[in-house]
C-alpha cells in the first residue's frame, strides 16, 4: 500500500470518526452548560448556541470534505459540494429557544439564517448518502457495496421521515422536539459508519 493511498484511508477514517462523534460530543458538551433552556437538546443544530461541537467537528468535516480529492472527478465535486454545505450549516445556524435575533457569522435575521440553515443541511445529507449509495458501491465488493447500500438508503428513509415530520408538526403541534436530534444523529451514524468502512477501519478483510 502506497503513501497515498494511507494518506486516503486515513481521510476516510477521520472523517467517518468524526461524524459519528459529533451528536455524542454535542449532546455531552451541552450537559456541563448551566442555565439552558430545556428544548437544547432536541437538534443538534440548536445545541450551537451553547457549546461549539457542532462549529468545530463540522467544520471540520466540511474542510476535509472539500479538500478531499478523489481517482475520478465527480467523487470530488460531490465531496466539495458536500463541504460547502457542511459550512453553510455551521455558518448560518437555525432557529434558537434564547430569543436570538440576529445570529452566525454573518448576524443575519434568525428567520433567514434558519431557511439558509435548513436548505445547507437538506443538501448536506442528501449528497452524503448519493456520494455513499451511488459512488461508494462501483467496486467489485458486493458485501461492502450492500452496506453502503444499506447505509443510505437508511438516511434517505430518515430524511423523508424527519421532513414529514416537521411538515406534521406545523399543523398539530404534537411530536416531541427530540425527535429531531434522534434523526440527525441517525443520519450522522450511518454517513460516519459507511465513510469507516470505506476507510476499512470496518469490515477490512470483507470479500
Amino acid at each position: 500500500m502506497g503513501e497515498k493511498e494511507k494518506s486516503s484511508l486515513l481521510h476516510r477514517n477521520v472523517l467517518g470518526a468524526l461524524g459519528m462523534l459529533l451528536p455524542f460530543f454535542s449532546v455531552i458538551g451541552g450537559l456541563f452548560v448551566r442555565d439552558k433552556v430545556s428544548s437544547w437538546w432536541y437538534s443538534i443544530s440548536v445545541t450551537y448556541y451553547i457549546t461549539p461541537a457542532l462549529a468545530v467537528i463540522l467544520g471540520a468535516c466540511a474542510l476535509f470534505l472539500i479538500c478531499y480529492r478523489s481517482y475520478d472527478k465527480i467523487d470530488t465535486i460531490i465531496n466539495v459540494c458536500s463541504g460547502i454545505a457542511g459550512l453553510g450549516v455551521v455558518l448560518f445556524p437555525c432557529e434558537n429557544p434564547y430569543g436570538y435575533e440576529n445570529v452566525g457569522f454573518f448576524q443575519l435575521p434568525v428567520n433567514i439564517s434558519d431557511i439558509i440553515h435548513s436548505i445547507f443541511a437538506v443538501s448536506l445529507f442528501a449528497l452524503l448518502a448519493y456520494n455513499i449509495g451511488w459512488l461508494f458501491t462501483r467496486g467489485n465488493n458486493k458485501k461492502k457495496n450492500r452496506i453502503y447500500k444499506i447505509c443510505s438508503y437508511s438516511m434517505i428513509v430518515v430524511m423523508v421521515a424527519l421532513i414529514t415530520v416537521q411538515i406534521v408538526n406545523n399543523f398539530v403541534g404534537v411530536i416531541p422536539g427530540w425527535i429531531v436530534m434522534i434523526s440527525e444523529a441517525l443520519l450522522l451514524l450511518f454517513f460516519g459508519f459507511a465513510w469507516l468502512v470505506k476507510g476499512q477501519f470496518f469490515f477490512k478483510n470483507l470479500e
